[in-house]
């Protein structure tokens, strides 16, 4: 999951909520987003997309400076309230973990 040698670490999710919680969903993932980027020095990159077609699905595209930051973004109280507030949200969850080769 995570890189041992001080890399970059690129975090990739889908999510997908439920057709009654999109709104709601949508504004609590874009709140999570910035205090991410405003709080945690080591999150270089938070960007949320949307789906086109599929509304309810997300796209979510993190880098952290190295692993030490995604934990410290993982063990964050913001990290930890966002996935108790939208709990009852996601429908599916999805992610994966990179590291640059270039």
């Amino acid at each position: 999951m995570m890189t041992s040698d001080g890399t970059q670490v690129v975090h990739t999710a889908h999510l997908t909520c439920t057709n009654d919680s999109l709104v709601a969903f949508r504004d609590r993932l874009l709140r999570h987003a910035t205090i991410s980027q405003q709080n945690e020095p080591g999150c270089l990159c938070f960007r949320v997309h949307q789906d086109v077609e599929v509304k309810t699905r997300f796209f979510l595209l993190e880098i952290y400076a190295d692993d030490a930051a995604l934990t410290a973004h993982r063990e964050s109280e913001h990290y930890l309230a966002f996935r108790r507030d939208t709990a009852d949200q996601v429908a599916d969850r999805k992610w994966w973990f990179w590291t640059a080769k270039n």
